[in-house]
C-alpha cells in the first residue's frame, strides 16, 4: 500500500495527460486542415467541425498552396475577401467552380482557359477594390463593380472568373454569398494548370441560409 499513489495524485496525472493528448490532437487537426489534400481536409472538417467564415477573410497564395485551403461560407452572408499573393517569384490566380474538365490534365501547351464546367461567379454581384499588382482579371459572367479607375484591374476576356496577381499583388473582393449551397473547389490554373497539379487547390463548403 505504501507504494501506491494517492488517488488525488492519480487524478491530477490523468487530467494532465488528457490535456496534453487533447492539445496534440487539436494541433494535428489544424495542420491537416491547412496543408492536407482537399478530400482529407473535407473529412477532417466534418469530424472536427469548421467555423463559418463571415466578414473579412484573408486568402493567401503561396508556391503552390492556399491558406486557408478550406472555408465554410453561408448563403446570404456578406464577405470581403482580400486575396494576397505571398510569392516572390510566381504569378497566381483564384478561380472557383465545379466539374473540372479533366481534358486539361492530359497534356501541356496552349489550351482553352475554361477549366470548370460550372463557374461559381456566374451571375454573382461582386465589387473589386484596392487593386495592387494585378496581372489580369477575367470577369466572365459575373456582375462586377470596379472601385476607382479600371486600368489597374487589367480587365481581360476568355476563361472563368479569375483575378491573377503578380508577386506581392493583392485585390479585395466584396460580395454576398449566392444561393449556391454545397461543395465548391478553388485553385490556381497558371502555367497550363501546373500550379493546380502541384497542389494549389482547396474547398469551399457553402451552407444554406
Amino acid at each position: 500500500m505504501d507504494n501506491q499513489e494517492p488517488s488525488g495524485v492519480v487524478e491530477q496525472l490523468w487530467g494532465r495527460r488528457q490535456i496534453i493528448w487533447g492539445g496534440i490532437g487539436l494541433g494535428a487537426i489544424a495542420l491537416i486542415s491547412l496543408f492536407a489534400k482537399p478530400d482529407i481536409v473535407g473529412l477532417t472538417r466534418r469530424l472536427a467541425g469548421s467555423p463559418v467564415s463571415s466578414g473579412k477573410i484573408n486568402l493567401y497564395q503561396f508556391d503552390y498552396y492556399f491558406i486557408p485551403n478550406y472555408m465554410t461560407w453561408r448563403v446570404g452572408d456578406r464577405l470581403e475577401v482580400t486575396l494576397q499573393n505571398q510569392s516572390h517569384t510566381h504569378w497566381h490566380e483564384w478561380t472557383i467552380g465545379r466539374k473540372l474538365n479533366l481534358a486539361f490534365f492530359q497534356g501541356f501547351g496552349s489550351m482553352n482557359a475554361d477549366a470548370w464546367a460550372i463557374d461559381f461567379w456566374d451571375g454573382v454581384d461582386v465589387t473589386l477594390s484596392d487593386p495592387y499588382k494585378v496581372d489580369n482579371f477575367v470577369p466572365h459572367e459575373a456582375h462586377v463593380t470596379y472601385v476607382g479607375p479600371k486600368a489597374p484591374y487589367q480587365i481581360a476576356s476568355g476563361g472563368d472568373f479569375s483575378p491573377t496577381l503578380q508577386p506581392g499583388g493583392s485585390l479585395k473582393l466584396t460580395f454576398t454569398v449566392p444561393n449556391k449551397p454545397g461543395i465548391w473547389r478553388f485553385g490556381c490554373f497558371v502555367q497550363e494548370f501546373i500550379h493546380y497539379r502541384d497542389g494549389m487547390k482547396g474547398l469551399i463548403e457553402i451552407l444554406p441560409a
